[in-house]
């Protein structure tokens, strides 16, 4: 063999290496996204069930901390109707920020100003959405557990707060907001018939 052709074959095994090597590390987690600091809590939660027709938002009585920080909800559809909206609140009535997905696949995020909540699901005031209800490949449909992920940090002297948002561990949205302050908080909302959401686990992570 010529040495054009060793130079050939070990490069062949060492890109063969080198892809096993990628494949183990992301079968591993190692290049999973990480959430900011260390698990400071973890609270168990509980089903809601959400009349026909109608909307809720159930705070926790669980305070905002100081940025940097991450939260995480784990909930599933549990049952009734599918056609529904659930998700994380971070703020009080008057302001916060509201990141929601469906079991049909959909998800949306909103900044509410108002005492009121969302009229409807087409970004009427009083609620801006950021991102309207839409289509995302990555929320798991039927029973199968979600997880929203959101990271909150502020830099310097800043007068809002900036927000990253995955949905099961994918990014959906980075931007500002306006600074949270207050509890963190649920939202369901059917938009037919009675149905159950199982709001499984909530975690803190911070400095």
């Amino acid at each position: 063999m010529n040495e054009r052709g060793r130079w050939l074959r070990w490069t062949a095994v060492l890109l063969l290496l080198a892809a096993v090597i990628a494949i183990l590390l992301m079968a591993a987690g190692a290049f999973d996204p990480r959430p900011i600091g260390v698990e400071q809590w973890q609270r168990r939660l509980a089903a809601e069930t959400i009349p026909a027709h109608s909307r809720r938002l159930v705070w926790l009585d669980q305070p905002l901390p100081g940025p940097p920080y991450t939260i995480r909800l784990t909930a599933a559809y549990q049952g009734g109707e599918p056609d529904i909206g659930y998700g994380l609140v971070l703020g009080t009535n008057q302001q916060h920020l509201a990141v929601a997905l469906s079991p049909l696949g959909y998800v949306a995020i909103w900044q509410a100003m108002s005492k009121q909540m969302p009229l409807n699901s087409d970004g009427s005031q009083p609620s801006a959405f950021t991102l309207p209800w839409h289509p995302w490949p990555h929320v798991r449909g039927g029973i199968e557990a979600n997880e929203l992920w959101l990271d909150v940090d502020r830099t310097g002297a800043s007068t809002n707060d900036r927000v990253t948002v995955r949905v099961n561990r994918e990014w959906l949205w980075s931007g500002e907001v306006a600074v949270l302050e207050g509890q963190v908080g649920l939202w369901i909302e059917s938009f037919g018939e009675a149905a159950v959401v199982d709001f499984q686990r909530l975690q803190l992570f911070s400095e």
